[in-house]
């Protein structure tokens, strides 16, 4: 039998495009912002889509409506507001 290899949370979600992702997933790579810088990376890149970027902006304005309660740090609202700029 071979070994379990468990992956960070974020492999699934750097193996597929943003577009394809549940709102779920979403949030959970923006969570990683402050942590993962593939995720950062991967997202940037996507973002150059205008269809990532109004995902992107949806979140952002969803976490902004929930103020300081959203568990979302500021280094990573950073990078949600950085990848939505047009």
């Amino acid at each position: 039998m071979g070994d379990v290899r468990w992956l960070h949370p974020g492999d699934r979600l750097l193996s597929s495009d943003p577009l394809s992702w549940s709102f779920r997933d979403l949030c959970q790579a923006a969570a990683m912002l402050d942590t993962d810088d593939r995720m950062v990376e991967h997202l940037e890149q996507h973002a150059a889509r205008p269809e990532v970027r109004q995902r992107l902006r949806l979140l952002l304005r969803l976490i902004d409506d929930e103020g300081d309660t959203a568990p979302f740090s500021e280094v990573a609202r950073r990078y949600l507001a950085a990848m939505t700029v047009d």
